[in-house]
């Protein structure tokens, strides 16, 4: 015995089960770039952390430059 199937039944269960791909292929895609952006901040934090410190041990700390005094504007006049 044969059992006959209606084609319009099975192009609605083709139809459905595409529908159910392509939704589930959009969640992973979505799971996917959320992962691949997480993994990228984490990556960036890494490095920003990195570069601070060898900033940090790389920069020696300047001697403070001594201010030289001013000089009035008389004093210039008397002084040339």
């Amino acid at each position: 015995m044969t059992i006959a199937v209606k084609p319009a039944a099975t192009a609605a269960a083709l139809k459905a089960e595409r529908e159910r791909d392509k939704v589930q292929a959009m969640q992973d895609y979505k799971e996917e770039q959320c992962a691949r952006q997480a993994n990228m901040a984490r990556l960036r934090a890494l490095r920003l952390a990195k570069e601070r410190a060898g900033s940090k041990k790389t920069a020696a700390p300047r001697p403070a430059k001594k201010k030289a005094a001013t000089q009035t504007g008389s004093e210039r006049r008397a002084s040339s």
